[in-house]
């Protein structure tokens, strides 16, 4: 028991303090640790002419993000501890889904499930973010259209690099621009 003036503190009060404190001071460090931005892969594991690229964004160590494909997307969650993002990945879409191997049956299924795990770090100099990509197999029966069962496999080494830090919608590949909206001609008069 401590009592400080008119305050009787129990050590159970000391402990909750302590966990608060824990807390608040990962909450503000969350927001000294920027990840927000546009990533691309940059490691020897990425096909010839093939581009990817995430676009994350953050409030304090709350991390989220998108990577749009053909037929739909990858949705990124997690949080940033110090400068280690945790994130998990799933992915979104019919064709996105049956363009991966998966009958039409399935795809309820693994639409929207965890079908990856990331655990990146942050590099010194905040450009680049690097670490272990943990994909997740999903073993399927085709008569009848089951999952039969799913397991993390080996990590593999990722590597991104800062592209910006504004938030790109979508991979174009190099030397190529994204068509843009025409816009209407003004004409000022005074």
């Amino acid at each position: 028991m401590l009592r400080i003036g008119p305050i009787q503190l129990e050590y159970w009060h000391l402990i909750l303090i302590g966990v608060g404190l824990a807390f608040l001071v990962w909450l503000i460090r969350g927001f000294t640790v920027r990840v927000s931005g546009s990533w691309e892969r940059v490691d020897e594991g990425l096909g010839a002419g093939q581009r990817e690229l995430i676009s994350l964004v953050q409030f304090g160590p709350f991390v989220r993000g998108r990577r749009m494909m053909k037929g739909g997307f990858q949705e990124y969650t997690g949080i940033l501890r110090g400068r280690t993002i945790f994130l998990t990945r799933r992915d979104h879409g019919r064709e996105l889904i049956v363009s991966q191997g998966f009958p039409p049956e399935l795809v309820k299924e693994i639409d929207g499930t965890v079908t990856a795990k990331l655990r990146m770090t942050l590099s010194a100099d905040a450009q680049a973010i690097f670490g272990t990509f943990i994909p997740q197999k999903i073993e399927f029966t085709y008569r009848p259209p089951e999952i039969t069962n799913r397991v993390f496999l080996e990590p593999s080494f990722r590597r991104y690099r800062l592209v910006s830090r504004d938030i790109k919608v979508a991979d174009t590949p190099e030397g190529e621009r994204p068509e843009r909206p025409a816009t209407p001609q003004i004409r000022k008069t005074l």
